[in-house]
């Protein structure tokens, strides 16, 4: 009889077990899945008939009017008041983001970070990130000697412009100031050629 009343405790104790467990998965099934509220931006949504204000990844209940950048106004019974006194019902599962607009909730709300999230977990793609490097502030001896040749070839092309400015000026080739510009030219003349 020990037996008996041993093995009748078990199996009421297995089947109370059974229907806990069945009871469990059928509550987590119809509850809705349900977003974590650091990953969605501020603003204002409808869920289970309650509308609960986004801010800073914390949801809380809404419990005064809440206006937004458009002029629309949202009640805590989940009436949108446009500023042309236009009544709408925020629909279950819909959201308003800081600017007014109505958007899905599970998609539009998402902050930038949670998408890259779960784009990682859906497809395993990372970002991509485009990195610029930092101009290269040495400059090779090469570079740094043709672009001291060549500031040098621009002053002595100043030079020479400014003494043939002055002989055109001149225009008389016997006088004896002439004849120094003459060899002041060619002798700058020279620095130039190769």
């Amino acid at each position: 009889m020990h037996t008996f009343q041993l093995l009748t405790r078990l199996a009421f104790c297995s089947i109370l077990l059974l229907v806990t467990a069945a009871f469990s998965e059928a509550v987590a099934q119809a509850s809705p899945a349900s977003i974590p509220t650091v990953d969605l931006k501020d603003g204002a949504y409808r869920r289970n008939g309650l509308v609960m204000r986004l801010q800073a990844g914390q949801a809380t209940r809404l419990s005064a009017p809440m206006r937004f950048d458009n002029g629309l106004t949202l009640r805590p019974d989940g009436i949108m008041v446009s500023k042309d006194g236009t009544r709408q019902l925020l629909e279950e599962g819909r959201a308003l983001n800081m600017q007014g607009q109505i958007v899905n909730l599970r998609d539009d709300m998402k902050t930038a970070a949670a998408i890259e999230r779960h784009d990682q977990q859906v497809t395993g793609a990372k970002p991509t990130v485009i990195i610029t490097p930092a101009p290269n502030t040495t400059v090779a001896p090469e570079v740094l000697a043709a672009l001291q040749r060549t500031e040098e070839r621009l002053a002595t092309l100043q030079q020479l412009t400014v003494l043939l400015n002055e002989r055109a000026a001149s225009m008389s080739g016997t006088s004896p100031e002439s004849q120094t510009l003459d060899s002041k030219i060619q002798e700058l003349q020279s620095k130039l050629r190769p």
